[in-house]
């Protein structure tokens, strides 16, 4: 699951936050002490469930609370009584030390309730009270049999309440969670890495080896034989020792024949690695403990390229307090290509100073912290309509300064690198050539970056694009529909042009005889298709790749694009109209 928002009072020097929106990158900026980081420890304390004494907020009140709520998008359709009043999923969890100053943590829920005398917080409910509940509802009902579950009885409760109003009500969570794992095993919560300012990739922790998990395990079992072995070795000596034992034990009871030893191995909990570096032309391995501070974020880098290509787990998140630190800029860059690559599955949360990674975030998942009298505040698009100008204050933010080049005649702001290459590609096979006066960057989304570089555009009279997938089909497809139609309307009052694909991303333009031709060892089910909005990458993975050993890229594969001939390019077009493709009118725009 997503984090959809967060709300934290009384935790380090936030007195009171409410519904910090989140997106696939959220970026936190502030001066040093600010109090950049207690977003992120917050998210921290509520997946841990742990806090320290000094964590607890200066002012906080007698009989107030440390309380951390994460609101999560869920990913298929659940239950509405299970979702609160905008159909999130609402998990809080309050820290109180006592006198003995032992930390407890309470975990509450919230769901758009019933308003019934009697009948309420069916998701906590135990399945006895779900009985009575219906008892008095509709008298008879089936209590058992065939296809009668928990969640059957929860939506018959739901359908003989809907003249009831609903209300937003907030319950103990433990019946809660057990009930939603039971009914929808889909729905989890999303796994936490952490890299603190002063952690520089720990190889020994436990987020790291974990990412590696899978690759021991599999070494394990294709070594079972050998790990038998061990065992069977292992019992053998320990019998032989207990066989002495016994005799000696005979004396006082004469009945025991025989004490056996049974050997229990967890060999996947034994396994873990460290990590030695050989250099060329040096004749020894070097532990990585012994390189810098800025070797490990290097090591940073590649690790996120590595969980970007895996995509192993999906919505991980990761927090990290500020990652362009002992960073190049161009190694800042590179970082920020792996994240956005992750973040096609994954959520970041990041603290920073650095104008990369801020410029790279949309307007909407960007938060400017400023203390005032001990209290940390956060401003962001949701209660400051000038967050763009403050981010760009405290950073620094510049635009792209080949907008000041006059040999190009149009700005065309895409989302990635890899749409800029798909669009280069699609006006060769289209156009012939790619008009040298046209300027391709990639901003993806509302980021702050393109906002910049969009006002730049408008001071020097430099036309511009902005173009976009459509995302249709995706699951929160209407949440993104709507950021798109407010960034139409902005791009508009920039003086922009605002376009978007028919097809929901650049993979779904891919065409399989293309795919043929490269990978000729691809053997297609039947029920595989390149749709207008099917999801292509996710497809290929399961249905494909997961049953033929195919070193095939999914994201992005120029490849493809590459080697479809013009009339596969005309093909593959989304219908505007029966003589009109999206390509090629979007291409004209740009051309024109």
């Amino acid at each position: 699951m997503k984090i959809y928002d967060i709300s934290i009072s009384n935790f380090r020097g936030i007195k009171n936050v409410q519904n910090l929106r989140c997106g696939s990158i959220n970026t936190i900026v502030g001066k040093n002490d600010a109090g950049k980081s207690s977003v992120v420890k917050a998210v921290v304390a509520f997946f841990s469930e742990k806090i320290k004494p000094e964590d607890v907020f200066q002012g906080i009140g007698e009989n107030e609370r440390v309380e951390i709520k994460i609101r999560f998008d869920p990913p298929i359709a659940v239950n509405s009584l299970a979702l609160d009043c905008q159909s999130k999923i609402s998990i809080q969890k309050e820290f109180n030390f006592d006198i003995r100053g032992k930390l407890k943590v309470e975990v509450f829920y919230f769901c758009n309730d019933i308003c019934h005398q009697t009948v309420s917080n069916v998701w906590g409910a135990k399945e006895n009270d779900l009985n009575n509940y219906l008892e008095e509802l509709i008298g008879n009902f089936t209590r058992s049999g065939r296809g009668v579950t928990n969640l059957s009885k929860i939506e018959q409760i739901e359908e003989s309440t809907q003249s009831e109003e609903r209300i937003e009500k907030k319950y103990p969570a433990d019946e809660y969670l057990k009930n939603i794992n039971k009914q929808y095993p889909e729905i989890e919560l999303p796994e936490l890495s952490v890299f603190d300012a002063e952690q520089s990739l720990d190889v020994g922790a436990t987020n790291f080896q974990n990412q590696f998990k899978s690759l021991t395990t599999a070494s394990l079992e294709r070594n079972k034989h050998l790990t038998a072995q061990i065992e069977t070795e292992v019992t053998s000596d320990l019998t032989t020792e207990f066989d002495l034992i016994t005799s000696i034990m005979q004396k006082n009871v004469p009945e025991i024949e025989q004490i056996r030893p049974k050997v229990i191995c967890n060999w996947n909990s034994l396994v873990k690695f460290d990590l030695s570096l050989k250099f060329k032309n040096e004749a020894y391995d070097v532990p990585i403990s012994n390189k810098g501070t800025g070797f490990k974020r290097l090591l940073m880098v590649a690790y996120f390229e590595y969980l970007a290509s895996k995509q192993t787990k999906q919505y991980q998140i990761f927090a990290i307090e500020e990652p362009e630190t002992y960073l190049h800029p161009s190694l800042q860059v590179e970082l920020l290509n792996s994240i956005i690559a992750l973040s096609d599955s994954s959520q970041f949360f990041l603290t920073t100073h650095s104008p990369i990674f801020a410029g790279a975030t949309n307007e909407s998942n960007i938060v400017v912290v400023r203390k005032e009298n001990s209290i940390s505040n956060f401003l962001s698009s949701n209660n400051n309509s000038e967050i763009l100008d403050l981010v760009i204050q405290e950073l620094g933010i510049r635009p792209n300064y080949n907008l000041l080049n006059d040999n190009y005649r149009k700005v065309v702001f895409v989302e990635g690198k890899g749409d800029v290459q798909f669009w280069e590609i699609a006006i060769m096979k289209l156009n012939g050539s790619v008009p040298n006066d046209i300027l391709f960057i990639p901003c993806g989304g509302d980021q702050v970056e393109f906002f910049v570089n969009a006002n730049l555009c408008r001071k020097i009279s430099r036309k511009f694009l902005f173009v976009l997938d459509s995302d249709n089909g995706a699951t929160d497809y209407t949440t993104k529909q709507a950021n798109k139609a407010n960034l139409a309307i902005k791009v508009l009052n920039l003086g922009g042009e605002f376009h978007m694909l028919g097809k929901r991303e650049i993979e779904n333009y891919y065409h399989i005889e293309a795919i043929k031709r490269l990978f000729p060892g691809i053997v297609f089910p039947a029920d595989f298709e390149i749709s207008d909005y099917n999801d292509v990458q996710k497809d290929i993975k399961d249905k494909i790749l997961a049953h033929q050993n195919i070193n095939f890229k999914t994201k992005n594969n120029m490849m493809i694009f590459n080697e479809m001939t013009t009339s596969e390019w005309e093909e593959v077009g989304f219908s505007i109209s029966a003589t009109k493709k999206d390509i090629q009118v979007i291409i004209s725009k740009m051309i024109e």
